[in-house]
Parts: structure tokens; C-alpha cells; sequence
């Protein structure tokens, strides 16, 4: 037999050294990539969103996955979930909006319903939640336990009696002192931002609309039922007084100007408190001195879905899924995942007595959301 020439064999070590190398490379650019990655052309996303979201979409860290995986710039314009969600096509086309992402799975049914058919490839999902809870004091918080309208379960606290809160105290200006709140003073309200204009305070609306106008908190009104219920809730709006408009700074007004001796109950998202305890790092232990977390029983989670209107806003959607951006919205910003199963958990935040199980309640449809709305923007359409 005829040996092969040291050409040959040269020849044939150069060419497995190559497969050998191109084989590596590959290997090693499937582990650095994410699963199923293709090369994505650079695009700009303009998405108009509730405030409460504005420093995540600002977030360096969430910025960088966005663009390196995804090829996404977010333009993110803050504006109330249901401003945004009424803007007419012609409207959000001026805007240049591929994009909302409003604070409530009831601003998304409202859209729904008002652009059917419009948008040939949109979509929509949840991708970030909150659930909507009542911040309080020390003093506060303890005399609802005492009044039995608060129970406490180890050392976080649920609202067990709203309908007492709202009928027997609220409406019939009960003050702080007959509950033996010495220090706090002034009739007794849930304060919020303006339900007219900002989602923490219209979801709150809309717990105390199920409340009322039902016997059963768990089940949403029917239109017939909520109209019978409007005028009462709007007595429960009036009652608050000059409201914030925005989320983010209602809750950081509330903070500053006092906390329970500015306004007993606030209510707020859960994750306002902790992003900013995140914020303040060890400089929060006198803040959570003074801030009680009370969890309705049920509350509405106020779900952020993200509605998109073409095919570049659901690659946004998409992106936001990511497992990484998450888990930043989790452990800096509070938002609890919409899409992934036991990654937010209350433990992840030891100094904070936060609920790992919420029960909840469903939130009106379009149609009583709608005439919610009309109440609460104009006392005359409350009947």
C-alpha cells in the first residue's frame, strides 16, 4: 500500500485544525448569546406610559439589555393610563406611538373597546404588576386594629372590613380621635392621588366601587349596579381633598409633607415603598419606622400590560419579558413579574412585611370603568 504524501498530510491537519476552531467559536457564541438570538436591526420603540414606570424605563441596566440583545431604544413618555388609553388613532399617530403601557388591565379593556379593528397586529400581555395597598402610620394602623376594621397576621396587616371603613367612617366623617388616635387629627379618609388623572387613586376607586355597589366584593358590578353606587363613591372622592396627580410624586408628597400626620391612609401601589427602600439602602430604617403597608382583603392588582400597536412595539413586549429585565424590575423597582412564576418573592426584601399571597378581587369592565371615570372627572355624570 502507498502511504500518503507529507503534503497530503499537512493538508489534511490544516483543514480539521479549521473545523476544529470554527466549530469552537460557534459553540462559544451560542453560550453568550441568548436563547434563539438572531442578529436584530437597530430600532427606536416610542411607547407612552404611567409615571410610576418612568425611572425603570430611565434604568441604565434595563436600557443596555434592551439595545445589546434586542436592538431597542425606548422613547418613554409618561401619561395617565386613561388619557392614554382614550387618544383617538389619529392622536397617538401625532404622537408617533407605537405603544401604551398603561397601569390597569381595565385602562387596556377601555382601549380595546374604543379601537376595535384599528390595529391590525396588535397585542397585548401584562408583563409587570403591583398590587394596590393603603400606607399608613403606626398610630393610625393601630386603632384599626383596635376598631377591627384592620387585623394583623404575624406582622403584616390586612384591611378585613373596607365597607366599615368607607360606609361608617369615611362617609359619616367620623374622626380620628373617636377611634383613639389621640396624636392624628381631622375626619378619617383614604387619600390618593386624583382618580381623575392617575391610576393608583382611580383603582382605588374602582376597589371601593365593587364594595359598595356589591354583596359580594369578589364580583365586579353590572353597569345597573354601579350607577345605584356613583354618588357614594364620589362622596368617598370629595372627601379626599386636593389630590396629587401623579403616582410617583403623590407618594413621595405623602412622605415628605408627614406621612400619617399628613394623611392617615394613602393609597399607592406596593412597590412605591420598595423602590424606594431600595433607594435609601440602610438609610430606610427610619422611614419603615413610620410607614405601615395595609393590604385590602382582596385588593385589585394593578396589572401593566403592555399594549402594543405594530410590529415594533412587540419586540418591545417581548424584550421586557427577558429574565433579566425581571428581575431589575423586581429588586430595584418593586414591580412584581407578570409573566414569571415565583420570582418575586416578599423574602427578597427581609426588612419589609410584605404579603406573599394577595387575595383579589376583579376589577370592573369597560363599560363601568368608563361611567367610573365620567363620576369621578364630573360629579353631574354620577347618576
Amino acid at each position: 500500500m502507498r502511504m500518503p504524501s507529507p503534503r497530503f498530510l499537512i493538508g489534511l491537519v490544516l483543514v480539521l485544525v479549521v473545523c476544529v476552531a470554527t466549530a469552537y467559536v460557534l459553540t462559544q457564541r451560542g453560550k453568550s448569546d441568548p436563547p434563539g438570538a438572531t442578529p436584530a436591526a437597530a430600532i427606536t420603540v416610542t411607547c407612552l406610559g404611567g409615571s410610576e414606570k418612568t425611572e425603570l424605563m430611565a434604568d441604565p441596566e434595563i436600557a443596555k439589555v434592551l439595545k445589546d440583545k434586542y436592538g431597542l431604544t425606548v422613547v418613554y413618555n409618561p401619561l395617565g393610563s386613561y388619557d392614554q388609553v382614550q387618544l383617538t388613532a389619529e392622536q397617538l399617530a401625532e404622537r408617533k406611538a407605537d405603544c401604551l403601557w398603561p397601569s390597569s388591565a381595565s385602562a387596556q379593556s377601555v382601549f380595546e373597546s374604543l379601537h376595535t379593528g384599528k390595529y391590525p397586529q396588535y397585542r397585548a400581555e401584562t408583563v409587570l404588576q403591583s398590587p394596590e395597598v393603603v400606607y399608613a402610620g403606626p398610630q393610625g394602623t393601630d386603632a384599626l386594629v383596635k376598631a377591627g376594621i384592620v387585623s394583623k397576621r404575624g406582622d403584616r396587616y390586612f384591611i378585613v372590613d373596607m365597607k366599615k371603613l368607607l360606609l361608617d367612617n369615611v362617609l359619616k366623617r367620623k374622626t380620628w380621635e373617636s377611634l383613639g388616635a389621640a396624636d392624628l387629627r381631622g375626619p378619617i379618609a383614604v387619600s390618593s392621588t386624583d382618580a381623575a388623572k392617575s391610576n393608583s387613586g382611580f383603582t382605588m376607586a374602582q376597589l371601593q366601587l365593587n364594595i359598595i355597589a356589591t354583596d359580594d366584593v369578589f364580583q365586579a358590578p353590572s353597569l345597573a349596579q354601579a350607577k345605584k353606587a356613583l354618588g357614594t363613591v364620589r362622596a368617598v372622592y370629595d372627601a379626599q381633598g386636593l389630590q396629587a396627580a401623579g403616582s410617583d410624586a403623590g407618594f413621595r408628597q405623602w412622605l415628605t409633607q408627614g406621612a400619617e400626620f399628613h394623611a392617615p391612609l394613602y393609597a399607592g401601589y406596593e412597590n412605591q415603598l420598595i423602590q424606594l427602600v431600595v433607594q435609601l439602602g440602610a438609610d430606610s430604617a427610619g422611614l419603615l419606622k413610620d410607614v405601615r403597608v395595609l393590604y385590602p382583603d382582596p385588593t385589585i392588582y394593578s396589572d401593566h400590560p403592555i399594549l402594543a400597536l405594530n410590529a415594533n412595539a412587540i419586540r418591545f413586549l417581548d424584550a421586557m419579558k427577558d429574565p433579566q429585565i425581571q428581575g431589575i424590575a423586581w429588586h430595584k423597582y418593586g414591580l412584581r413579574s407578570g409573566v414569571q412564576v415565583g420570582l418575586s418573592k416578599a423574602s427578597d426584601f427581609p426588612t419589609l412585611a410584605l404579603a406573599e399571597q394577595i387575595r383579589t378581587t376583579t376589577p370592573p369592565n369597560a363599560e363601568v370603568t368608563l361611567a367610573l371615570l365620567a363620576c369621578v372627572r364630573d360629579a353631574g355624570k354620577c347618576s
